[in-house]
């Protein structure tokens, strides 16, 4: 048996067994648990049938006929309220039941011509009912929400044990790639000897001087010999000196050079093939690092809380249904930093319509935090029913606009741009701008972005993201295609922006007072296997605003410092709009460079406002 109907079972039991309890002849236990479940809407039928079996039990005929017509009348009631209005709220259900209950009391006290002593247990039994709804609603809900699910948190459990241990041995292994030999520039003293050893192998064994010319105690040979590969690993040419001394014992020392520069050759051709598997190894590392990352997050990201928390969720279930919702199956959870998230089945009855606005209050009023709808919620709510998902709200919102230019004669800029909102109340705001200029730099940093979007969306970290787009770029080995990237994360719960910058140009801040620039010396992404990635966290405030620029709308800039030109151009730009502010710099960009848009130009405008 279902857990839900062995809980329906326990009330209609309970409905049942408070049809004996009784009070100075009264039973105002009978309407007012019998309206406070039919709120609850758990098989109405089943319980005035139940209810009815409790009264003929437990009741005295003539009070019997009493609760029975009370019974009626709240029933009836409840359901013109939800046919009307959608709902029935707790207030006016307590209120029909508590006057019809003094009603028929009143009747039968008119009838019997008993004295006024009765009248006042009829008013004191009248506010009783009243009063006990309005509590006992509230402890029904809290009850309906009573649930054990040992089995789905042992499974929960065993799912994210599974998942550390993928992390774990994905990390292993990623030790074990970054614990390899690391990259050689030079060859090794072993190697030299190596290449000696064939060198005299292949042209002296046959020579006839050979004894004379390896002689240990007479000959310079090994000295001669070793300095000419050293000058040969240095500069890949014989140093000219050794040479003339060479050839006063060897008369084959041309040969010797030929054949030293041809070993030394595929010496350096095996040594950059080796260089070339250690990078590979170190991006591999990378990717299992990623892996393991994304494991980990994936088992320790949300925590289910929905046992620790029944009491919200039975608030949010009894002030759901006061605005017609009937919110069903709620499950609470909370991620790492302690913000919560509420999945739940909503629909309203009899047709009727609420907005998500409306349920939001409700969740937001039992959660006792401000909640809000994911982005991809449906704006009603309606009888079909759906699954709708609720997030803590943001204590910033933002606004943001951009403004770009192609360089003359150009039809499609190589700067390209993305404003990605994640599903942790992040904003990343993300320019990439491709070498050069036309539709070779515009392909570039499209794939650039492309691969940012996806690594960020499916929830990796920035570091991570980049590290393995930059993996993906160097593997691709496209030669003199590379793109900057600059990325700006707000988490708009807090405000703090984390500045990744990858070659990129330098980012604007503009406060209320002054205006702050951030800067970057490192190189474009594909350059090297290890990037060098800046991270700079600023604190923004109310009113805030964050300005991105690629690099050609500063190089044109007149002046002997372009940051510094445009820090006065944000000082002077005094706009509560991000769209009016991108216009007005950019206007002023070209006004100073004489109109002439001499390389592509993006301007990113970010505000951001306290709720």
């Amino acid at each position: 048996m279902k857990r839900l109907s062995v809980k329906q079972v326990i009330l209609y039991v309970g409905g049942i067994l408070l049809c004996k309890v009784s009070w100075m002849g009264c039973f105002p236990l009978i309407p007012a648990y019998f309206t406070a479940v039919c709120l609850e809407d758990a098989a109405r039928g089943m319980l005035a049938l139940s209810m009815l079996i409790g009264i003929i039990l437990f009741v005295p005929i003539t009070a019997a006929v009493k609760y029975l017509m009370t019974m009626t009348v709240i029933f009836i009631t409840v359901k013109m309220f939800e046919w009307v209005e959608g709902r029935c709220t707790v207030l006016c259900a307590a209120s029909a039941a508590s006057i019809a209950t003094f009603m028929m009391s009143l009747s039968g006290e008119l009838l019997n011509m008993r004295d006024t002593a009765g009248m006042i247990v009829n008013v004191i039994e009248a506010v009783f009912v009243f009063s006990t709804i309005m509590l006992g609603t509230r402890f029904v809900d809290f009850f309906m929400q009573l649930s054990v699910l040992p089995q789905k948190q042992e499974e929960g459990h065993y799912h994210e044990t599974r998942l550390g241990n993928y992390a774990d041995s994905f990390s292993g292994l990623s030790k074990i790639f970054s614990q390899m030999n690391t990259v050689k520039k030079e060859l090794s003293a072993e190697q030299m000897g190596r290449i000696q050893n064939e060198l005299t192998g292949s042209l002296c064994v046959n020579c006839n001087q050979c004894v004379l010319c390896w002689d240990k105690d007479k000959s310079p040979m090994h000295s001669y010999l070793a300095y000419m590969l050293q000058s040969l690993q240095r500069t890949g040419e014989p140093d000219q000196e050794i040479v003339v001394q060479m050839q006063e014992y060897c008369p084959y020392t041309d040969a010797v050079i030929q054949e030293g520069m041809r070993i030394f050759e595929k010496a350096r051709l095996n040594l950059a093939w080796y260089n070339r598997l250690l990078e590979n190894r170190e991006i591999i590392a990378q990717q299992l690092d990623a892996m393991a990352y994304i494991m980990e997050d994936c088992a320790n990201e949300m925590t289910d809380i929905t046992q620790e928390r029944r009491q919200f969720l039975a608030e949010v279930k009894y002030r759901a249904r006061e605005r017609g919702v009937i919110v069903s199956k709620p499950r609470l959870y909370e991620n790492k930093d302690k913000r919560w998230q509420l999945a739940c089945e909503a629909y309203t009855k009899n047709g009727g319509c609420i907005s998500m606005k409306e349920l939001t209050r409700a969740v937001s009023a039992g959660l006792e935090r401000d909640m809000r709808p994911h982005r991809d919620e449906r704006a009603m709510v309606s009888s079909q029913g759906a699954s709708v998902l609720f997030e803590e709200d943001t204590c910033f919102h933002e606004t943001h606009a951009v403004v770009r230019r192609v360089k003359d004669g150009g039809s499609v800029s190589g700067d390209n741009y993305s404003f990605l909102e994640m599903d942790n109340g992040q904003l990343a705001m993300i320019l990439s701008d491709g070498m050069g200029s036309g539709s070779m730099a515009c392909k570039e940093s499209e794939l650039v972005l492309e691969l940012l979007e996806k690594f960020l969306g499916a929830g990796f970290s920035k570091e991570t993201a980049l590290k393995m787009m930059n993996s993906a770029m160097v593997i691709r080995g496209e030669d003199d295609l590379y793109s900057t990237v600059d990325i700006c994360s707000l988490d708009l719960y807090t405000g703090c922006c984390d500045m990744y910058k990858i070659g990129a140009s330098t980012t604007f801040i503009k406060h209320r007072d002054f205006v702050e620039r951030i800067v970057s010396s490192s190189l474009p992404v594909g350059v090297t296997h290890r990037m060098e990635i800046m991270n700079t966290k600023k604190q923004l405030e109310d009113g805030d605003f964050l300005v991105m620029v690629s690099d050609g709308v500063l190089e044109y800039l007149q002046g002997e410092d372009p940051d510094l030109a445009m820090c006065e151009i944000l000082k002077q730009a005094a706009f509560q709009h991000p769209g009016q502010m991108a216009d007005a710099v950019m206007d002023e960009v070209l006004s100073r460079t004489g109109g002439i848009v001499a390389d592509d130009m993006t301007i990113m405008v970010c505000a951001v406002w306290r709720k």
